[in-house]
């Protein structure tokens, strides 16, 4: 007996149907989609179901057309006429934005629409690769895309506020070697790269444009100033880009060499886009993408790759498998030792 479908999971795989069409469908194209394809009801029944729903559709914004070719009606959902014009986003729009779906998806308050707003948060981050990512994300990837560590989201929301109030912030910053140091810097940019969120902004201990990563920071996030007018400005023209080096993983005498990872069709997007005009990426067809590094430091790929569990395979070099094996069988060591 076929399940009796609801109106707006049949409406979904009716505009479905229309994406994936390359070419305009009739209406024995329509009858082999779930909703429409109960061959024993009446013909003229499902024909005005495929009708009402087109309608709604049309009246939800989507624009379809329709021909005729002189025996039965065709139809073809126009893709340009259903955009909506691009959206210039200003670095303080974003972050407030991000800031303001962010609390409503921690809270819970989002209600039936939390996966829709997870989805526009995962764009919003991307930024100009919006175009590229698929509608449904796994759900653990896209909590820990937008939430990643404990503390990021109470750091970033203290560096957002000194952002758009252009207020300098003052925390203590762990570096790759050595004690955690005080650091005042004047917010420039927050940016996400390489599987964490990155503070971009005028370091006045050092004089400099820096980029501290927010995972590194120690303790509190404060304000310099409790003020209201603003203490700086930021450069005409500034770019955080600039700011990363183009060498991620980073080189040296004890960094693996030609390494290759494949990652799986669900997060295969993410890394295109992370590292399109960077690295080469070898697209396969079910959707999968083997990403090539010259080289990098285990500890860095490492961390990159703790973002994506169950989603990535090293395929070399050989030393680097028998690493993450090592690895892996440490942390089960690790945890068995927790249950006892």
């Amino acid at each position: 007996m076929r399940i009796s479908l609801g109106t707006t999971e049949r409406q979904l795989n009716l505009l479905s149907a229309l994406l994936k069409s390359g070419v305009p469908i009739s209406w024995p194209d329509v009858a082999r989609i779930d909703g429409y394809n109960d061959v024993e009801g009446n013909l003229r029944s499902r024909q005005k179901r495929f009708e009402r729903d087109l309608k709604a559709l049309e009246n939800a914004g989507l624009k379809v057309e329709r021909t005729h070719d002189g025996l039965r009606p065709y139809y073809q959902l126009n893709r340009a006429a259903c955009l909506l014009p691009p959206i210039d986003l200003t670095p303080d729009h974003r972050v407030l934005m991000y800031r303001i779906g962010l609390a409503y998806l921690d809270g819970d308050a989002a209600g039936p629409l939390g996966r829709h707003l997870s989805g526009a948060l995962l764009k919003l981050q991307a930024g100009a690769g919006g175009a590229a990512l698929p509608a449904k994300l796994p759900r653990t990837f896209v909590r820990r895309t937008l939430h990643r560590r404990p503390g990021e989201g109470t750091r970033l929301t203290a560096i957002g506020d000194a952002l758009i109030a252009r207020h300098r912030v003052r925390f203590k910053y762990q570096g790759r070697g050595g004690e955690p140091g005080l650091r005042v810097v004047a917010p420039y940019a927050l940016v996400s790269r390489r599987g964490g969120w990155y503070l971009v902004g005028n370091d006045e201990t050092r004089g400099a444009v820096r980029t501290f990563r927010l995972s590194r920071i120690r303790g509190a996030v404060t304000a310099v100033s409790r003020g209201t007018t603003p203490e700086y400005e930021i450069p005409e023209g500034f770019d955080p880009e600039n700011s990363f080096s183009a060498d991620i993983f980073s080189s040296g005498k004890d960094a693996c060499r030609d390494v290759r990872i494949l990652f799986d069709a669900e997060v295969a997007f993410i890394v295109e886009n992370e590292f399109a005009g960077v690295y080469s990426a070898d697209r396969h067809k079910d959707g999968s993408v083997t990403l090539h590094l010259p080289h990098a430091y285990p500890g860095e790929l490492f961390s990159y790759l703790g973002e994506f569990p169950g989603h990535w395979e090293v395929l070399g070099p050989p030393a680097l498998r028998r690493l993450v094996v090592q690895r892996l069988k440490e942390s089960l060591t690790a945890l068995e030792g927790r249950r006892k």
